[in-house]
């Protein structure tokens, strides 16, 4: 008698224990969904970012929003020689996020994702004071990034002064696809008879077919392209900045990076695209993606062409600005100067020849002094930015070396310029 209760007493055990096993795995089959919901990359890779005191820590991908966390270290904020020169970064800073900061898929300036709000940090135009040593933590919540965007670019804004924002290009994030769901087989239509009319049916107006909606024409141009060498014609590895138009005749400055030298982007047709190419060891190339003739729809070929750095290398420098018969640069030019001011420390044994250059209108020797002193200018941005003197020499050839012999507007605006020669390495 007592070997059967023993036998029962194991066999009702193990019932319920099956039956355990299964009310669980029903409320995990009921809250698989909620898990699914939650994508989490801890210390997602970030190719560039403009300031290296403030980390993205982790990226979730909830059902409704893409929400990024923070880390801004001020301890780990070294003074550059640019914010000694310019008096940037007091003892305090001030600290907030825009609220016009974004996030977009590189390449596709269509697909922004908008800033939701913010928890941890003021949202502009409220600020908050930091000290040096304070550390900082705090979560930016976005629109939810489409299944399949694993890359994306967070912008904030363009430093203006001595505001900086922050900017992130090509974060990357698991954010797989959704699988499409199953298609249900179509039930075959049943053979039936039709219904025997006993009545004289009424007049019944003619049906009139409902007009099907035609889908508006795409307004996307996809640009292929590739960066190339000047002198191999091979692919090069480079970074392509690009200006895109956003609401308010506003622009957004987005960055692409065309690893294999081979770029692909989506813009919008009828508008003009501002870009600067930039690859290490190489004079940066600037110019426009001009789409302001395209259709939606279109694909258009593009190529980049970037001159090495070496000896006896000389480029015109396309950017550089003056008001007519003076030497003052104009802001306008300030970026294509920042640029070359970051060639010349990415080679610090690099020594160059400032040429400036002139039409053949007015008189000879005053366009030879206005020569030398639009190359002087040039140089004088550069020893500000904290180039050695020593690397840079100053030279005005006027109105002798045109690189055209035309006389029509056009022609002269090509032989006033200022150019770039490399003369050591």
């Amino acid at each position: 008698m007592a070997l059967f209760r023993a036998r029962l007493s194991i066999r009702l055990s193990h019932l319920t224990m099956k039956r355990l096993y299964y009310f669980l795995g029903i409320l995990l089959l009921l809250s698989g969904g909620a898990f699914a919901q939650k994508i989490t990359t801890l210390s997602p890779y970030v190719e560039q970012q403009s300031q290296p005191y403030v980390n993205i820590t982790k990226v979730e991908l909830t059902k409704d929003f893409t929400i990024l966390y923070f880390t801004l270290d001020y301890s780990s904020n070294p003074r550059s020689l640019d914010d000694i020169i310019l008096g940037r970064r007091s003892s305090n800073e001030e600290i907030e996020i825009d609220p016009n900061c974004r996030l977009y898929e590189p390449g596709n300036a269509g697909r922004k994702f908008r800033f939701v709000k913010a928890e941890g940090i003021p949202v502009a135009p409220q600020k908050r004071e930091i000290r040096p040593g304070d550390m900082v933590k705090f979560v930016v919540y976005f629109e939810r990034l489409e299944p399949g965007i694993e890359v994306f670019d967070m912008f904030e804004g363009r430093d203006q002064g001595t505001k900086r924002y922050w900017n992130y290009f090509s974060v990357h994030v698991r954010n797989p696809k959704r699988p499409l769901p199953k298609k249900q087989p179509t039930p075959e239509p049943k053979n039936e008879e039709p219904p025997v009319i006993t009545e004289k049916p009424k007049d019944v107006p003619p049906s009139v077919e409902p007009k099907k909606e035609v889908a508006p024409a795409p307004q996307l141009v996809t640009l292929r392209g590739t960066v190339v060498d000047a002198k191999t014609k091979k692919p090069i590895s480079a970074r392509i900045n690009y200006l895109v138009p956003i609401d308010g005749n506003g622009l957004d400055s987005m960055q692409l990076s065309a690893s294999s030298g081979r770029f692909r982007l989506n813009l919008d047709a009828g508008n003009k695209y501002a870009y600067v190419a930039t690859a290490k060891g190489y004079f940066p190339s600037s110019g426009a993606f001009d789409l302001t003739q395209a259709k939606g729809g279109q694909e258009i070929d593009n190529e980049i062409v970037l001159n090495p750095v070496a000896v006896g290398e000389a480029i015109t420098l396309n950017n550089i600005y003056f008001d007519i018969s003076k030497f003052d640069l104009l802001s306008s030019s300030f970026a294509e100067m920042d640029r070359l001011t970051q060639l010349m420390r990415e080679n610090p044994t690099m020594e160059i020849r400032v040429e400036g250059h002139t039409d053949n209108l007015g008189d000879f020797d005053k366009n030879m002094e206005l020569s030398q002193n639009r190359a002087n200018a040039v140089k004088q941005y550069l020893v500000s930015k904290g180039i050695d003197a020593r690397r840079i020499e100053a030279k005005g050839f006027g109105p002798t070396r045109p690189v055209t012999k035309g006389t029509s507007e056009t022609e002269r605006r090509r032989n006033r310029r200022v150019e770039l020669v490399v003369v050591k390495m």
